[in-house]
């Protein structure tokens, strides 16, 4: 692939996984030290790999980055459509969906506390 493709595939996905996120990387790292985090999801891949994504500039993206953030971006967009689903317990009050999606960078409620 030519450099010039791969300048345009990166600033594509770069500002559609903006769009497809709405945690800052200190929110997410402070969700990954917070157990519910580990409710839903079987790895802690997704929220290691978005947490590199949220602090890695663009300018130093490489077609690894560019990978990693299209499996948020179809993710994201899958998980968003699925029902809310039922608390986990009462006394934690997301969902398993709702887990799931915070582990990849979007938080459906940012009026639940981290």
């Amino acid at each position: 692939m030519k450099k010039r493709d791969d300048k345009v595939e990166l600033d594509k996905t770069y500002k559609t996984y903006k769009k497809s996120v709405n945690m800052t990387y200190s929110q997410m790292k402070k969700w990954a030290e917070n157990s519910w985090s580990r409710k839903a999801s079987l790895t802690r891949a997704p929220v290691n790999r978005n947490l590199h994504l949220l602090i890695t500039p663009k300018s130093q993206r490489s077609r690894k980055e560019i990978r990693w953030a299209k499996k948020t971006i179809a993710f994201n967009n899958r998980m968003k459509k699925v029902g809310k689903g039922k608390p986990v317990s009462k006394d934690l009050p997301l969902s398993k969906r709702d887990i799931s999606l915070r582990n990849w960078a979007w938080n459906q409620n940012k009026k639940i506390p981290l």
